[in-house]
């Protein structure tokens, strides 16, 4: 970890809005050296382009409907409040550290040690869930729409890994190509989000107070429907924390964006805003509009059942192409921002001995981390021949409810112990927002399964034993370490 950070975090700092989000990471100790050319609105598409809408509604939402059935729609609901919670506390925190690492840079700053430890184990652990699963997504959608395609899980991995491949070559490009890119994507997905909220305003079949207040599940032998509690509500917020997730990637491109400290905190609150909107759109009135709740649920895809209900078989090759292409811009912009947290972390010599040399490698033209940006797409070509995608985004639900939750805790943190530093977005209504996430967060993730929380509790094991073996000895054996 840079020790810059620790002498310079408390100095008060004026913003500028030409460039006061450079010479702010300059104060912090880190060089300016990946290329500056994202304005707030292309920091926001590569955020978006990372959240996937499309694939976000009709990909890792099945969970949910598999698990607590119309219940989907009032946990969307709450999932999306808490989501909008933590853009105000992340837009705040980005404001501050404007740095590459996202969240866990920030992490760094606002959480006492060891928690900063197992709050980036658990953060860094995504690098290598989410690309996978996504490129698993795009494979699974391509079978489907192409059926002379080899199928089963064999080829499913082999084109996941051909689709990692073609995405490492983008991501290896400049960070203005890969907007460029993920420009087009996002702007295809939304088109499909459109038309599906267009037949879904158009063809309502209950109430918008029904679906939210008597949601309904279908009973234990799926023959019909029965009344919910609340606790399945609950369940529900937890599973979706992977669903209405992606949006912190906007941290990622910090040290990319033009002017302000402010910039960066609007950036990612527009991207969380956005995310919860959209998102918990498509799930409610994909609800409101399914002619037949039953069969909507008993549906393999239940959002896709109601496409094609009004639309055709026509309606259903529209949105598997969507969720392909939208699928696809995400996984580029993933492995983009993931590779740069790597760095960052590299940068703050978090690894062991010359892999932190190795990872800090930024190519000279386009300014990329390339060698980050080609270990996650190698580990992760692996990955896909040895998991399967429920698992992955199960998990990784888990991980981002631990993070968020250690982050909100880091939020209260820094206003105690830091009453110096400049915040250049300053969120309101303190600490409330703070408070919610923290009791959201504690709920989602007690309502997970035995298994889940042992997995995750390892990981943290995981994480103090590194800390106590390696990182606290070194910081001590170079007199960093803060007793």
């Amino acid at each position: 970890m840079s020790t810059n950070h620790l002498n310079n975090v408390k100095t008060p700092f004026v913003d500028s809005p030409e460039d006061g989000a450079q010479r702010r990471l300059e104060q912090l100790g880190y060089p300016q050296e990946l290329n500056r050319g994202l304005s707030v609105f292309g920091n926001v598409v590569m955020a978006l382009s990372n959240v996937s809408p499309v694939m976000a509604a009709f990909v890792y939402a099945l969970a949910a409907f598999a698990t607590v059935g119309a219940v989907t729609a009032p946990a969307a609901i709450l999932q999306g409040i808490n989501v909008i919670l933590i853009g105000l506390i992340l837009a705040e925190l980005g404001s501050m550290y404007p740095i590459s690492g996202g969240l866990y840079s920030i992490i760094n700053y606002v959480l006492p040690k060891p928690l900063v430890f197992i709050a980036v184990f658990t953060f860094m652990i995504q690098a290598f869930i989410y690309p996978p699963s996504i490129a698993m997504g795009v494979a699974q959608y391509l079978q489907i729409l192409f059926p002379q395609l080899p199928q089963g899980a064999v080829a499913c991995s082999v084109i996941s890994a051909l689709t990692l491949i073609i995405a490492l070559l983008i991501g290896l490009n400049s960070i203005v190509t890969s907007n460029r890119v993920a420009k087009i994507f996002l702007a295809l997905q939304m088109v499909v989000i459109f038309v599906f909220l267009y037949i879904c305003f158009a063809n309502p079949q209950r109430s918008l107070g029904d679906v939210i207040f008597h949601a309904e599940m279908m009973n234990e032998s799926g023959t019909g429907m029965s009344g919910a509690t609340f606790g399945a509500v609950l369940m529900g917020i937890g599973i979706l924390c992977a669903a209405i997730d992606g949006y912190p990637a906007s941290l990622g491109f910090s040290e990319e964006t033009k002017g302000s400290c402010r910039n960066v905190g609007k950036a990612v609150l527009i991207s969380a805003a956005t995310t919860a909107v959209i998102i918990v759109l498509v799930l409610v009135m994909g609800i409101v509009a399914a002619p037949d709740l039953l069969a909507f649920l008993a549906s393999a895809s239940p959002l896709l059942y109601t496409a094609q209900a009004y639309m055709g078989t026509a309606g259903a090759t529209i949105i598997n192409v969507g969720i392909i292409i939208s699928s696809f811009g995400c996984l580029v912009v993933i492995i983009n921002y993931m590779a740069r947290v790597l760095y960052t972390g590299a940068r703050d010599r978090i690894w062991p001995g010359k892999m932190n040399q190795a990872l800090m490698k930024v190519s000279g033209k386009g300014k990329v981390p390339w060698a980050a940006t080609i270990l996650i797409a190698a580990v992760d070509c692996v990955l896909v021949f040895a998991s399967d995608i429920v698992s992955l985004i199960t998990f990784g639900g888990m991980a981002a409810a631990t993070v968020y939750l250690l982050i909100a805790i880091g939020s209260i943190n820094s206003r105690i112990q830091d009453k110096i530093s400049t915040r250049p977005f300053k969120m309101p209504l303190f600490p409330l927002p703070s408070i919610l996430v923290i009791v959201f967060l504690a709920v989602a993730i007690i309502s997970q399964t035995p298994m889940d929380l042992a997995i995750v509790g390892g990981l943290l094991v995981i994480a103090l034993i590194y800390y106590f073996v390696y990182i606290r000895p070194r910081e001590k054996r170079e007199g960093r370490h803060e007793d």
